[in-house]
């Protein structure tokens, strides 16, 4: 692979990465991070939480704005 193909791979859930102990394993930056916990609650169904920006997290319509609170 040419070095611009790797540079427009879209990283993938799952993905693990070695050689920097005790760093190894799956690699997300925070809202990617957020992304995958609403995935893994279920609420995001099947998505690419690796591609997910904090804009695109805060944007988000999942939360009940009509919620009255006690």
């Amino acid at each position: 692979m040419t070095v611009q193909q790797v540079m427009a791979m879209v990283e993938q859930d799952g993905w693990l990465y070695t050689g920097e102990v005790p760093r190894d394993g799956e690699s997300y930056v925070c809202s990617a991070y957020v992304a995958a916990l609403y995935k893994a609650g279920g609420i995001l169904g099947d998505v690419n939480a690796t591609e997910f920006s904090p804009k695109d997290v805060y944007e988000l319509d999942i939360f009940d704005k009509t919620y009255a609170r006690p």
